[in-house]
This record gives C-alpha cells, structure tokens and sequence, in this order.
C-alpha cells in the first residue's frame, strides 16, 4: 500500500507526533469523575496526588482515619485548596489530618519527623497526599526505614508496586535503617 507523498513528509510525521502526544498529555491530567486516585501502598497506608474535600469524603468512606498534607498552600496555584479548608473537611469527615509540608524533592527534618511520630502512633488507615504522591511516599519511606518496620528494599518494592521509583532513595534509606542520619 502506498500513502501519498504529503502524509510521509517529517513536518506531517512530527506534528502527527506532537498531537497524539499532547491529546495523551491532556488526558492524563483530566479529573476523573469519581475523584483522585488513591494508590495503595500497604493494607494501612495509600498515597495520592491533590486532594479535593469531595476526596476527603471518599476517604471517610472508604475508611481511612488520617490524612497527611505533604503539600505547601498555594504550590498549584488558586484552584488548589487550602490545608485549613481540607483540615475542615476532615475534622467534619472524622478523619485526623497532620500538615508537613514541604518542596519536591527537599524532605524537611520536621517533616521526616512528624510524619514518623505520626505513622508510628497511628492505627488506622493513612492516606497521605502531595502534588503526585512523590513526596508523601518518599517521607513515608524514610519513616518505614527509620522506625525499623520495614526493611528499605521492601519500602522501594512496595513504592514499586503502587507506581513509584524510590530506587534512587536506597542509600538514604539504608542509611536511615541503621538508625544514622541521611
């Protein structure tokens, strides 16, 4: 079969290209309408990107007693609520809420701290939330480590098993296994 010769020309194949990428692109960031993701990650403990109050609802729902807020107010712009409209959501929902938070990619000692003091003490199901998930798995991690609950190669593979790459995390989190600062 042939194609005529204006479908073959690079201009058209990059633009083709570009197009499909960018509808995926699009896509990818819609809303779903049933709410944000939340990614398991063990039996007691998910993580998910922005959370919304209608999300905070699921949670109750859905059984999750603490929610962590590892993202800073205003980080996404006007439409990304406020940690006091979602801690007022959960306080109505009866859900404990903890904020840490703190930038991508530069975990904060208090942070790493509260989350561990809070994840150590806590018994119920915990969902904790950023921009992705990254950082909420990542501090999660580093707690598991720490408090000696879970060995760092077992954190990583259940980082895995949700959708997330600790692999780059191991040193840090051995480090912090063996009861030493990163």
């Amino acid at each position: 079969m042939r194609f005529p010769s204006t479908v073959l020309t690079l201009p058209y194949f990059v633009a083709l290209l570009f197009s499909f990428g960018m509808a995926s692109i699009a896509h990818s960031q819609t809303t779903n309408t049933e709410g944000t993701r939340f990614r398991q990650v063990t039996p007691a403990f998910s993580v998910a990107g922005q959370l919304s109050v209608e999300d905070i609802k699921r949670a109750a729902a859905q059984g999750y007693t603490l929610i962590i807020n590892n993202r800073p107010d205003g980080e996404g712009g006007p439409d990304q609520p406020t940690s006091v409209e979602l801690e007022h959501a959960a306080k109505e929902a009866g859900i404990d809420y903890l904020y840490t938070p703190f930038r991508s990619g530069h975990v904060t000692e208090e942070a790493f701290n509260q989350t561990k003091m809070v994840l150590n003490k806590h018994e119920g199901k915990t969902l904790s939330f950023c921009r992705s998930g990254t950082r909420a798995i990542t501090v999660w991690a580093m707690a598991q480590s720490a408090l000696g609950n879970m060995h760092p190669d077992e954190a990583i593979q259940a980082a895995r098993e949700a959708g997330y790459d600790l692999g780059r995390q191991r040193q840090t989190l051995q480090t912090l296994a063996a009861g030493e600062k990163p």
